[in-house]
């Protein structure tokens, strides 16, 4: 796997719907992208389900992931919030959520992760 190839895709998700160089993505919204997310979504789930080849699902869950970018960007383009909280707010939860995954002398069973992941869960919707 190409470690580049994720800063590659965010690069272009950014070009793409800050810097007009899609004329497709420059007609765009929150809410259209939110539908064709959607779309992919279950494109994604029909080709896992049936079993396809392994490059017919990477190519669905490749247009999941680039549509997801892309809102991330149509949404700072819209001046709801900057991508980069998008991405550092999914880091944090998943720290709080599961900081187990950070560190590799911490393991521990499937019902604890579960356990620990519904509790914090239930206090952050609390708070």
């Amino acid at each position: 796997m190409e470690e580049k190839g994720i800063l590659q895709l965010v690069e272009i998700s950014r070009a793409m719907a800050l810097q007009g160089v899609c004329p497709w993505t420059n007609l765009q919204s929150v809410e259209s992208m939110l539908q064709y997310i959607a779309g992919e979504c279950q494109e994604l789930a029909d080709a896992v389900q049936e079993n396809k080849a392994s490059l017919e699902i990477a190519s669905e869950a490749g247009d999941v992931l680039t549509l997801v970018l892309t809102l991330c960007f149509l949404l700072e383009r819209e001046g709801k919030l900057k991508a980069e909280e998008v991405f550092v707010e999914a880091l944090a939860k998943l720290r709080r959520r599961s900081p187990h995954v950070f560190d590799p002398h911490n393991q521990i069973s499937l019902e604890q992760a579960e356990e620990y992941w519904a509790r914090i869960k239930q206090q952050e919707k609390i708070s």
